[in-house]
């Protein structure tokens, strides 16, 4: 039986588990490799193993035996979908690993965004506690609300979408479900795009990307919405026009932003977010999903994916 040559691209995010195949490999493994790196020294294998790097014309052509495109991610913005199609290369993704944690992340942030606990965590470390006079130290400029009763609005209702739910609902937030936008109609069970803005105290973001609601939360959207309400976005970065959000967020347009996800990832030093100053800013670099057992479970589904597509078996193929 010959050998199937599988290169894993970005071993860092998969943490110090070990591959180990029912088949004969070929294995190569990296660490971490800049897209150049991956251009230069990924060339004739059989098995991609990819995180976030981009799998594009190049890749594929220095790879022209290539069968399968295995991805450590839920994403897939990141491979020319339609290429692969057209050369009949497959490619799978990771399903149901990390739907609670994400979950956990998202409320998370919006628990701290609810509480300004950013600013009082920081008012202990500055010395502002111990410099006051009172046992209670409030600034009431930064008001902290309850979530219960509070009005939550997810975009998404997959495994995501429907663990935060269940959790908001436990806080006893009142939970819907907004339609995509820019629809003609409205689901049961789901209130339109329009509506949700609208009746959001906060706004939570579960959706893949793609060129229909790239930049959905922009200036118009922006204005619908109430002005204490807040916005999580544990999804992908380009589902909002962050230039859009900052004068949101300086003119207390909006309330606040939290988010695991940004348009450009890493964002350079300069982004106008992380130099802002705001403390109703709360941003994590792309770890909600990255628990020690979603990553367990990640690599587990990651191995079948191989195995069973390379045996063309279907499993979490996108293509």
């Amino acid at each position: 039986m010959r050998h199937v040559r599988i290169t894993c691209t970005e071993k860092q995010y998969l943490g110090n588990q070990t591959f180990s195949f029912n088949f004969p490999v070929n294995y190569t493994e990296f660490e971490k490799l800049t897209q150049q790196q991956f251009y230069d020294q990924v060339k004739n294998q059989h098995v991609l193993i990819v995180n976030d790097l981009k799998v594009d014309l190049q890749v594929m052509d220095n790879n022209p035996d290539l069968q399968l495109i295995a991805l450590c991610s839920t994403g897939f913005d990141h491979v020319d979908i339609g290429l692969a199609k057209q050369r009949n290369i497959k490619v799978c993704n990771i399903k149901g690993y990390a739907g609670d944690t994400v979950a956990e992340h998202a409320f998370l942030l919006m628990l701290n965004l609810v509480r300004n606990f950013q600013f009082y965590h920081n008012s202990v470390v500055s010395g502002l506690w111990s410099d006051s006079s009172c046992f209670c130290y409030q600034d009431h400029r930064f008001p902290i609300y309850d979530l219960k009763d509070k009005i939550l609005v997810i975009v998404g209702r997959g495994e995501i979408g429907q663990s935060l739910a269940a959790k908001a609902q436990a806080f006893g937030m009142k939970v819907f479900f907004s339609e995509r936008p820019n629809q003609e109609g409205c689901r049961e069970g789901y209130v339109t795009f329009h509506k949700a803005l609208q009746i959001a105290d906060v706004l939570s973001l579960h959706c893949s990307l793609n060129d229909e609601n790239r930049h959905m939360l922009n200036q118009e959207t922006f204005n619908l919405m109430k002005p204490s309400s807040f916005i999580i976005n544990v999804s992908r970065g380009g589902l909002v026009n962050e230039h859009d959000l900052l004068i949101a967020l300086q003119s207390g347009r909006i309330a606040g932003y939290g988010a695991d996800a940004m348009t450009y990832e890493p964002p350079p030093k300069k982004h106008p977010l992380l130099n802002s100053g705001l403390h109703n800013v709360l941003l994590t670099p792309h770890i909600a999903w990255s628990s020690e057992e979603a990553k367990q479970h990640l690599f587990k589904i990651l191995i079948q994916n191989i195995e069973f597509n390379l045996k063309d078996v279907d499993i979490n193929r996108i293509v």
